[in-house]
């Protein structure tokens, strides 16, 4: 056992679990340890690090073969809720921070998945996905924008602790100013083509320059998307570097940008965390997906940023053994970079614990202000 299975976790990029109706399904299963859509072949995924290792975790903790049959058929037998609750406490999951914009079909609601867990639940709000839900409500593009002040002045009152912007899905991350004007002859485009996805960059860009200043006043964070994700971003225009102008707008302003995902731009985000102020970054969905690299992606991501700007996530959903297979990657990827430092760059054991912990949940908590 080491030293790193006693250290709290809190999870600041995370999503919800499926329910007990499809914990036997190993299609599920699969493609929750993938960001291919679902015209991938299923037998590819079987032939990947991550799939084996989390279908390992599964036979491990449900004490059968390690194979899909026996897995499932003992799933199907097992109180899920049960399974889940124990794999997040072997892995010491402590919070999670929720993103609710993507919810697993069939899955537990908040509130019930808390009790399940046994782990205390915060959210995360989607700015694009709130503004499409008003998007029809006016005819004005500055009454629009107001209403989604109004909405973000509000995100507290209901739970949320911060925000997170897609807009490296729709449009890419080079942010920049929109005169009202522009944005206005999208937004009548927009609705007069009957669109209801936000997609338009003036649109997205105008929102985002716009609404900023009310995440600032709020005190509420703000993330963004960047690097590997779901099939339809344009993994080009997910390069951190491109929100040099928008950091340098809002930063000194006060506001506090955490940069989720980040592989394979994790050392372009470990740089903009080692020269921005209020600049943080983790490299959740690489680990568990890039499985074999992790203790690589780990040091990689911390050559440059110290180690007071790193937050761990797992960017996990819909089954518990991609929470677990998060966090043991992590824990060894970060033990093997402790264990380089003290060894060959002299550093105190104590100042790399503090880092650990730094890493695993204060940062956390200062961001966030829990």
């Amino acid at each position: 056992m080491s030293w790193m299975d006693g250290v709290p976790l809190w999870d600041h990029h995370c999503h919800a679990l499926i329910g007990p109706s499809l914990a036997g399904d190993m299609e599920v299963f699969a493609y929750a340890l993938t960001e291919a859509p679902r015209s991938y072949p299923l037998s590819d995924i079987q032939e990947t690090v991550t799939y084996w290792q989390a279908l390992t975790i599964a036979a491990k903790e449900l004490g059968c073969e390690i194979d899909d049959q026996g897995v499932a058929e003992a799933l199907r037998q097992r109180d899920f809720g049960a399974y889940s609750r124990s794999l997040f406490q072997q892995a010491g999951y402590q919070r999670l921070l929720i993103d609710t914009g993507f919810t697993p079909q069939g899955g537990w609601a908040l509130p019930e998945l808390e009790t399940v867990l046994g782990v205390p639940i915060l959210k995360i709000l989607r700015l694009e996905t709130t503004a499409q839900e008003l998007l029809y409500q006016f005819a004005d593009v500055r009454d629009w924008i107001l209403a989604v002040k109004d909405r973000v002045k509000n995100a507290r009152s209901q739970g949320y602790v911060g925000m997170k912007s897609i807009v490296a899905y729709r449009s890419g991350l080079e942010v920049y100013p929109v005169k009202t004007i522009d944005a206005q002859a999208a937004f009548a485009e927009m609705k007069k083509q009957g669109q209801t996805r936000l997609t338009d960059p003036r649109l997205l860009n105008y929102l985002l320059w716009e609404v900023t200043p009310v995440f600032i006043s709020e005190a509420l964070p703000l993330q963004f998307h960047t690097g590997h994700g779901d099939p339809d971003t344009n993994l080009y225009k997910g390069n951190p570097l491109l929100l040099r102008e928008f950091l340098e707008t809002f930063i000194p302003q006060g506001l506090r940008v955490t940069l989720l995902h980040t592989y394979p731009y994790h050392r372009e985000a470990g740089y903009l965390a080692s020269v921005y102020p209020h600049v943080y970054f983790d490299v959740s969905l690489a680990l568990p997906l890039a499985a074999s690299g992790a203790k690589r992606i780990v040091a990689e991501a911390l050559e440059l940023a110290p180690a007071s700007r790193m937050l761990f996530a797992s960017d996990s959903h819909t089954r518990p053994e991609s929470f677990y297979l998060a966090a043991t990657l992590w824990k060894q990827g970060l033990e093997a970079y402790c264990d380089h430092i003290t060894q060959d760059h002299h550093i105190l054991p104590q100042v790399a614990e503090r880092w650990v912990n730094l890493i695993a949940w204060e940062n956390c908590r200062r961001v966030y202000q829990l």
